[in-house]
């Protein structure tokens, strides 16, 4: 069985960190005492986080990275091991998007998001696999919900999620035949109120936002600094995201017609469409939230309970007394 340190005797390495679920995770994980190399495209962005972090007391360092260069990537395992010795978790987090229809979005545009979101969680993974096969640890990914259930105008993002599944999935069966002290969890969060949305290159000619419920990245930096502790395989941050899965394995017409009727009406806005981040950063890009219109939940029970497995065990037994006894309570039929 795989035996994962405490975050306060980690180095964790986070690619993706300038912004939105990376940077709230970076927060989380120094704040519980772990040495945090926070990598990503933007400059200010890293500087901001990295001095936040040593503010608060904690130890930091940045490296800048684009994922899709893995000679950049395997530059910020080489930092990471020159600044603390060695890497105890390593987070994929970076991700792009392009909103537009799958046939009208260019190929340029479609390569990207997968040279970034699929190839950079490739890129991390194997930059950082020979670390972690000497003395241990975890791999984390941050997927998405719509690695299963896949959104209108989002094709290649939904498709590089899906792709990352697959990576992953096999990844796993292959460190597990090995017997490789590495825990591999996935992270699929619902949607989540973040600068992507912001950031992401689109061709609708307006900001785009998504459907409600919402959730802040605490829910999916939670997820990660569990995972870290603990392996598991899978965790889902909203209980949103379970429901959708759930619904798209068992009743799939349904999310066919659902999303045919409000996907497309429940991603518009009418705030006109600004800069984007697909193959540049943002100057701004040091934000954890976005600027979803709705409401965004900071707790998700679903999760905690998730989180908290003992409180989880605790909840099931109650449930089965609770049901036990109405049943023994039904007078039986004459």
């Amino acid at each position: 069985m795989v035996r994962l340190k405490p975050l306060s005797e980690q180095v964790v390495v986070i690619l993706g960190a300038s912004s939105g679920i990376g940077r709230e995770t970076a927060l989380q994980c120094a704040a519980r005492g772990a040495k945090v190399v926070a990598a990503a495209r933007s400059e200010p962005g890293l500087i901001s986080l990295v001095e936040e972090i040593r503010t608060a007391g904690g130890q930091a360092a940045w490296v800048t990275c684009d994922a899709s260069d893995f000679g950049q990537v395997v530059a910020v395992a080489d930092a990471a091991i020159e600044a603390f010795g060695r890497i105890d978790t390593w987070v994929n987090v970076a991700a792009v998007g392009a909103y537009a229809k799958i046939e009208d979005i260019s190929l340029d545009d479609f390569r990207r998001v997968m040279d970034v979101n699929l190839m950079g969680y490739v890129h991390g993974t194997k930059a950082t696999l020979p670390h972690l096969r000497r003395q241990g640890g975890a791999l984390i990914f941050v997927s998405s919900i719509e690695s299963t259930v896949a959104m209108p105008l989002q094709g290649a993002y939904a498709t590089s999620k899906h792709a990352i599944q697959g990576f992953v999935e096999t990844l796993r069966r292959e460190l597990r035949a090995d017997g490789a002290p590495i825990s591999v969890t996935s992270v699929k969060p619902a949607v989540i109120n973040t600068p992507f949305y912001n950031n992401a290159r689109n061709a609708l000619g307006f900001r785009p936002t998504v459907p409600p419920p919402a959730y802040h990245p605490a829910v999916v930096a939670e997820c990660i600094c569990h995972a870290a502790e603990h392996p598991v395989r899978d965790l889902y941050a909203g209980g949103s995201a379970r429901l959708m899965t759930l619904a798209q394995l068992y009743v799939p017409g349904m999310i066919d017609a659902v999303l045919e009727r409000i996907g497309f009406a429940a991603q518009h806005t009418d705030v006109p469409s600004g800069d984007d981040a697909l193959y540049e950063p943002r100057l701004d890009d040091n934000r954890v939230e976005g600027e979803i219109t709705h409401h965004a939940f900071r707790f998700s029970p679903y999760t905690w309970l998730q989180t908290h497995p003992k409180a989880k065990a605790v909840a099931a037994l109650t449930g089965a007394a609770l049901v036990g006894g109405t049943l023994s309570r039904r007078k039986p039929d004459s």
